[in-house]
């Protein structure tokens, strides 16, 4: 009796052993999850012409303006360095569909490397006389 106990004994541990290394084994293969890493934007305004934003080498530079769009103005970056600061999109936005709302223009940007740099838009017609009727200069100081 005490041979056949002893059997169970040493059964139920080798039993428990293997499930545990299979266990250990099940959880030692699987890949730790992968956090996104999603870089944070600078929003701008009209509201920062003139001013100086600091930014890390990587962020997104977000600059929404208002559409003037009547009269054929529109927005156009007149001065980008391009080795520091990279132009990836603009769009248009928001437009309540009202006579004269026009919505807002974004442009994104995404800071290449550190430095100082300055960024320039201006809202003006493309066409026949060239006016402009409002400006954006962004002094840029990217870490």
């Amino acid at each position: 009796m005490k041979t056949k106990t002893t059997i169970i004994f040493v059964g139920l541990v080798m039993l428990a052993a293997i499930a545990a290394g299979t266990v250990l084994a099940v959880t030692l293969s699987e890949k730790p999850a992968v956090k996104p890493m999603t870089p944070s934007i600078v929003y701008v305004t009209e509201d920062k012409n003139g001013t100086i934003i600091h930014m890390k080498k990587g962020e997104l530079l977000n600059v929404t303006l208002r559409d003037y769009g009547d009269g054929g103005y529109i927005w156009v970056v007149t001065r980008i360095d391009t080795t520091m600061l990279r132009q990836d999109t603009q769009f248009t936005w928001g437009s309540s569909g009202m006579l004269g709302d026009f919505g807002k223009d974004t442009f994104m940007f995404t800071a290449l490397k550190s430095g100082r740099t300055t960024l320039s838009l201006e809202c003006k017609r493309a066409f026949g006389e060239k006016d402009v009727c409002q400006n954006l200069v962004l002094q840029l100081e990217i870490e």
